[in-house]
C-alpha cells in the first residue's frame, strides 16, 4: 500500500486514488482455484438397521445353512421378535424359541441405552450382534456396493455373553477373506460386566476397491469349541464410500 500511495501522491498530489488502484490491481490478480472436497458417502450398520425391511436398501442381514462360508451359501433370515427391552431379533423363519429357525439370529439394540437382554447378554446402544446355530452355521451380515469406487471398511467384534462367547469372525470382499479372528471372552459395557477373556475382542479395517455389486461380508461362527452356547458376539460397521 505504502508503494501505490507514494507512487500516487508523486503522480497526482494526492492518496486519494489509492483505494481504486488497490481495487484494480485485486481485480486483475488470478482467481485461486477452489479445490472440492472428496465426497463421502457412509454406510452405518447400527443406524441404518432395520426390522421392517430385508435387504435394508445396501444391507442384507442373513445365514448359511451349512457351516461353510461360500458365496452361493447366503440365505436371507424372515422373522422378526422383539426382546421385552425393545431389542429385535432377525430369525431363518418363524420359531417357537430357541431350536429350528431360531439361530443363527442377528440382533439390534436401537435405544440410545445399554440393554441387559436374558439376564447375561449385555447390548450397547446401536450395537447390532450375532450368534451362530449349534450345527456351525454362519450369521452374516452383507453389504452390496451402490456403484464403483474405493470404500474403507471398519469392523469392530466383540463377546457381549456374560458367559464369555467363544466365536470366529471374519469380513469377506466376494468370497475373498479380509480378515479372520477368534473372539474369547466378555469385551461389551464394563459398566454391565468386567471386561474379561483371551481376546474378547477383535478389529478390522481397511480399503477395498469395490465393483458395483460386490459384496463384503461380516460374518460369526460357532468358533474353535464348535457350540454356539454363550456365545452372542455384538458388532459395530461401518463402510465409507470415500472418492467418487
Amino acid at each position: 500500500m505504502r508503494i501505490f500511495s507514494c507512487l500516487y501522491r508523486t503522480l497526482y498530489g494526492s492518496a486519494a486514488l489509492v483505494p481504486l488502484v488497490l481495487l484494480l490491481v485485486i481485480s486483475l490478480s488470478p482467481a485461486r482455484p477452489v479445490i472440492a472436497e472428496p465426497k463421502q458417502t457412509v454406510f452405518d450398520l447400527s443406524n441404518d438397521f432395520s426390522f421392517e425391511a430385508n435387504p435394508n436398501k445396501v444391507w442384507q442381514y442373513g445365514y448359511t445353512p451349512t457351516n461353510t462360508l461360500s458365496v452361493d451359501q447366503f440365505r436371507f433370515q424372515k422373522n422378526v421378535t422383539f426382546d421385552t427391552t425393545g431389542v429385535g431379533f432377525w430369525h431363518p423363519d418363524k420359531n417357537n424359541g430357541p431350536g429350528p429357525d431360531y439361530y443363527p439370529y442377528i440382533a439390534c439394540n436401537k435405544s440410545n441405552k445399554t440393554q441387559l437382554v436374558f439376564g447375561g447378554l449385555a447390548f450397547r446402544p446401536g450395537e447390532v450382534a450375532m450368534e451362530s446355530s449349534r450345527s456351525g452355521q454362519y450369521g452374516l451380515i452383507r453389504f452390496v456396493a451402490p456403484e464403483n469406487g474405493s470404500y474403507e471398511i471398519s469392523a469392530k467384534y466383540e463377546g457381549i455373553h456374560y458367559g464369555l462367547s467363544t466365536t470366529d469372525v471374519h469380513v469377506l470382499h466376494n468370497s475373498k477373506s479380509l480378515f479372520d479372528a477368534d473372539i474369547d471372552g466378555y469385551g461389551g459395557d464394563p459398566d454391565f460386566h468386567k471386561v474379561e477373556g483371551a481376546n474378547p475382542r477383535a478389529e478390522y479395517s481397511g480399503k477395498v476397491a469395490l465393483r458395483k455389486g460386490d459384496t463384503i461380508t461380516l460374518a460369526i461362527g460357532y468358533g474353535k469349541n464348535k457350540t454356539n452356547s454363550c456365545d452372542t458376539t455384538g458388532l459395530f460397521a461401518k463402510i465409507t464410500l470415500a472418492d467418487h
